[in-house]
């Protein structure tokens, strides 16, 4: 069963019925469009608008104010940082960012997690940051 915050908003499906995943939380003030499709075990955060036709898939988590366009579709464990403005298909696993959204990394879920933890946090930290700045030195420029 879904969690579903107060003040969530949906809409009825056009075509389809809009549905939420098992074990998916709303958070307060979620608006989710027509015929729209979270899938299970996602974490959406307040003030977040999904576009109709939207298609999220599993474990994905979305920060507080994104935006999905219609007809997007963002693949399974993709994360969606706070206010970014998603008008592209997401693919299953990275980390987007942005108005619009684009590419910030891979994300650290699932498998991709596993084997971060075996290598050992401190190592993952360095690269990151090292990648980090890399990307906000040449965003930048």
């Amino acid at each position: 069963t879904a969690l579903i915050e107060a003040l969530v908003t949906g809409d009825a499906g056009v075509a389809d019925p809009t549905r939420v995943g098992a074990r998916t939380w709303l958070m307060k003030k979620v608006h989710v469009g027509h015929d729209a499709r979270i899938g299970d075990d996602c974490e959406i955060a307040p003030l977040v608008s999904v576009g109709g036709w939207v298609l999220i898939g599993n474990r994905v988590k979305v920060g507080q104010g994104a935006v999905f366009k219609p007809r997007v579709i963002v693949g399974d464990d993709a994360v969606i940082g706070c206010g970014a403005v998603v008008v592209s298909d997401v693919p299953a696993g990275e980390v987007w960012v942005g108005n619009p959204a684009r590419l910030l990394r891979q994300a650290a879920t699932g498998p991709v997690l596993t084997e971060l933890e075996e290598q050992g946090w401190e190592e993952i930290a360095v690269e990151t940051n090292t990648d980090w700045e890399e990307w906000w030195q040449h965003s930048r420029s």
